[in-house]
């Protein structure tokens, strides 16, 4: 069983509860895990998920409606529980990821024999038969205050523009005409509060192999969806035709168009990209070119995509390779930067200006900080200077948040965070969220909620002064590398404690880190720390 701490939620009531549906924790969990961790491999990745009305008495005085809508997790990998706030952190949290996965469609009636997503649906039992379309709609729209259409699908409140991508699960060009009409119907509502409210607009990806199928006859004319990007897949060369396709039945629209080649399984022509790119202009056509994955995936031949690469620069349209043939095209005299279509390409800059203004405030507010507090334990004795620093950074977030941020780029690499209760809890726990990674707290005293605990001597000669862990958590960090965290490094005789329970669990204390230093502490080697302050004792 993970504990309280180990969940993710969007749902205010309780840390062990989430208000995500469980195509969309799926979605979740593998976009968050490909974009952020290299080699996962989703086959070893297990969900328990359930409803909480199978535990109604610990929910008993929750609504019954509202208990239809929560489901809760458990989840394994490689056969071991995962903290789920490593897996699905919120990766719109100071990134330039910002992308969010929705399913409104489960289910592909086209049947690819290479389909990643239908090996997804069926290990997660997400729906019982992959090849029927399930729509997980209507979505309605509301009116605000002003009279204007809000849409239930979309986060319109948030200030960065997110990248939607929003058939992980279907094939856009076999919806129903009214599930497409709905979906629409939800973007443009949200484009026209966002520029409304004079917000960035987000991007919505969608995918197709059946552009035949694309139906935006109920688009009004003239409707700017240039931030909606209408895909169609060529995986061989007898399907170059799909981009005419794509091409009649988008090109009279304001839209972005893009031709996806992957998997490429044979050498494929660059037919009717000239036409492709004269009809949605090159600010708004995009081309994407990747290879088959997965362990019996064909080897891409770089002869197969040159023909296209050439034609693209010829053209001047804009390519993204995907990183699994980045290296071959390299290795053949191509040096290709990230290309994207002026919606695509907006957004991330957006991005990166408001994320290098978050942090160029957060640092200014650090440095007056940290100077503030040095001040203050210049002037103090040496009996009140722990207590004005755990002071300090209990109730600064800010702080706690850039002293975190600062002390992951200088920390080396570590599976595990360890810290001591109670003075090095916030700087543990925002290290653990921003990282990833899980955190333990060693307690000075036996907790009456805990059964299994084991006592640790302080010093090997001490029964009278003891720590205390969760045997779960001891156990855990045995051949794991642990890093210990503190707010203060004076003599450094508490994380050397720490470091001794590390080594007698079997794990490997890989470092120490602390926000502050004392002068003397300050020349070791083995810790890594933000600043120095005055000694704190002799």
């Amino acid at each position: 069983m993970l504990r309280i701490e180990d969940y993710y939620t969007d749902a205010p009531s309780a840390g062990i509860i989430t208000m995500l549906e469980k195509p969309e924790i799926v979605n979740r969990l593998l976009n968050t895990l490909i974009c952020n961790f290299r080699g996962f491999n989703f086959m070893k990745l297990k969900l328990n998920v359930h409803p909480v009305r199978e535990e109604l008495e610990e929910y008993k005085n929750l609504n019954q409606a509202f208990l239809d809508q929560i489901f809760k997790l458990h989840a394994y990998y490689d056969g071991h529980q995962l903290a789920l706030k490593r897996i699905l952190r919120d990766i719109n949290y100071d990134t330039h990821l910002n992308t969010k996965v929705f399913s409104p469609v489960v289910g592909c009636p086209v049947g690819c024999p290479y389909c990643f997503t239908k090996n997804v649906v069926e290990h997660f039992e997400i729906t019982e038969d992959f090849g029927r379309q399930v729509f997980r709609g209507p979505y309605k729209i509301t009116k605000d205050e002003e009279g204007y259409d809000v849409p239930e699908l979309f986060n319109i409140e948030n200030n960065d523009p997110i990248d939607w991508f929003l058939n992980y699960m279907s094939d856009y060009g076999c919806w129903r005409p009214e599930w497409q009409e709905n979906l629409l119907q939800q973007i443009i509502a949200a484009n026209a509060l966002k520029r409304r409210k004079g917000k960035y607009l987000d991007t919505f990806q969608l995918i197709t192999k059946r552009p035949k199928g694309i139906r935006l006859e109920t688009v009004p004319d003239g409707t700017d969806l240039r931030n909606v990007i209408m895909s169609c897949t060529v995986d061989r060369n007898q399907y170059t035709d799909r981009i005419t396709e794509l091409i009649r039945k988008a090109g009279n629209h304001r839209i972005t168009g893009c031709v996806i080649y992957q998997p490429v399984l044979e050498y494929i022509a660059p037919d009717h990209l000239e036409e492709f790119a004269e009809t949605f202009g090159l600010e708004n056509s995009w081309v994407i070119i990747g290879g088959e994955v997965g362990k019996n995936a064909t080897p891409l031949r770089f002869e197969w995509i040159k023909d296209i690469v050439d034609k693209c620069i010829e053209l001047g349209i804009p390519v993204k390779m995907e990183p699994d043939i980045m290296a071959t095209v390299k290795e053949s005299g191509y040096d290709f930067m990230e290309q994207a279509p002026e919606p695509v390409r907006v957004s991330k800059e957006i991005r990166s200006r408001n994320l290098a203004a978050k942090n160029a405030g957060a640092s200014a507010y650090y440095e007056q900080k940290i100077a503030e507090l040095k001040n203050k334990l210049a002037d103090c004795s040496d009996n009140d200077r722990y207590d004005i620093a755990a002071f300090t950074m209990f109730s600064d977030v800010e702080l706690i948040i850039e002293s975190a941020r600062r002390l992951l780029a200088g920390a080396p690499d570590f599976d595990i965070i360890l810290t001591a209760e109670t003075k090095g809890i916030p700087l543990a726990y925002e290290m653990a969220r921003q990282s990833g990674k899980s955190y333990l707290i060693v307690s000075p005293s036996a907790r009456s909620n805990t059964a299994d605990t084991i006592e640790v001597p302080v010093c090997p000669d001490d029964d009278e002064h003891k720590l205390y862990l969760e045997k779960e958590d001891f156990l855990s960090m045995k051949d794991r590398r642990v890093l210990i965290a503190g707010d203060i490094i004076g003599n450094g005789r508490a994380l050397n404690v720490l470091a001794a329970l590390v080594e007698k669990a079997g794990g490997i204390p890989v470092s120490k880190v602390a926000v502050l230093a004392d002068e003397e502490a300050s020349r070791r080697k083995d810790i890594v720390f933000l600043d120095t302050i005055p000694a704190l004792s002799s």
